[in-house]
């Protein structure tokens, strides 16, 4: 089995009414499928940024689960036909994947990068001004 994130858009008119029995209905076709849910995460209501067949705003869910590769096509069938999913995307997870068959535990190398660049602003802060403006001259 391999590690999978699904990002789900929904109507606001369904997951407004009923948001329990929308995560029902997600985790239902998952689990059909022989997936197994290891995360869900509501990101909330937003406003979109264009029209998305007639939609102006969505809520967002977050899945992470494990499933086996061939079962993927199936999921995503299913998906298209439901009637409350405005749009949805399912990515293989790879960095998650390779930290835990290494046996690190923590946050991804996305948070550490950030910190490597605001290491580096500090340290280009640091620098003497004449020096500053000389690399910027040249």
């Amino acid at each position: 089995m391999r590690l999978y994130e699904g990002m789900f858009l929904i109507d606001n008119v369904p997951a407004s009414a009923d948001w329990d029995g929308v995560v029902k209905s997600i985790h239902g076709i998952l689990e059909k499928n022989g997936a197994e849910i290891l995360k869900t995460e509501k990101w909330g209501e937003k406003k979109l940024a264009y029209k998305i067949k007639g939609h102006k705003r969505g809520t967002y869910l977050l899945i992470h689960f494990n499933a086996e590769s061939t079962s993927i096509s199936p999921m995503k069938r299913d998906f298209q036909l439901s009637d409350f999913l405005i749009r949805f995307l399912i990515l293989r997870d790879t960095v998650i994947e390779e930290l835990s068959s290494a046996g690190i535990e923590g946050e991804p190398p996305e948070k550490e990068t950030e910190n490597a660049f605001e290491a580096e602003e500090e340290i280009i802060s640091e620098e003497e001004p004449e020096a500053a403006l000389a690399t910027e001259k040249s």
